[in-house]
């Protein structure tokens, strides 16, 4: 039987077009919402795992937070609550947690962003895996634009090949 990888959070996850060629082997789940903040994903996320029991769950939020000025040890916590919902329904269920994009759109954040990212890597469950998707879209200290359409935060079709193209090994070497 494949793997279901779930794959949840904000627009960047919803509009992820060929989300389905990062797990080519598994059965990929597309449940983001577009607008949703870490808060959202703490209270929801337990509705959508009974529905979508999953193997493995992508997991990209933070970014809409930071435009709402949610403190940083909120959207920590709040990261934290989904992964013990995770554990508590799905206990042999992992986590793939990809870093929030230092996009143009949040200039004088990157700061805040790099931070944020360490911190939620670096107290992730063994057996997840932490996803640097700056390794992307910002790989010489500046965002790349092509990747960006008008509003400085929602990305290309072209971005979104790229981050299939990074994450497909990645997840192919953690999920099998």
């Amino acid at each position: 039987m494949q793997p279901t990888v779930l794959v949840v959070g904000s627009s960047i996850f919803e509009q992820w077009a060929c989300v389905l060629a990062v797990a080519p082997a598994c059965r990929v789940v597309n449940r983001a919402i577009g607008g949703t903040v870490t808060t959202f994903w703490a209270e929801h996320l337990a509705a959508v795992l009974t529905e979508e029991p999953p193997d493995v769950v992508l997991f990209y939020c933070g970014s809409n937070d930071l435009n709402a000025e949610v403190p940083d040890h909120e959207i920590i916590a709040n990261v934290w609550a989904c992964r013990a919902t995770l554990q508590a329904q799905v206990p042999h269920a992992r986590l793939a947690y990809f870093g929030i994009i230092k996009a143009p759109q949040k200039l004088g954040k990157w700061e805040q962003i790099d931070s944020l990212n360490a911190a939620i890597g670096a107290q992730l469950a063994p057996g997840d895996l932490y996803v640097e998707s700056n390794a992307v879209f910002f790989p010489e200290g500046a965002p790349l634009a092509q990747f960006f359409i008008e509003d400085g935060l929602h990305l290309t079709d072209d971005a979104y090949l790229a981050l299939t193209d990074y994450a497909r090994p990645l997840l192919a070497e953690w999920i099998f």
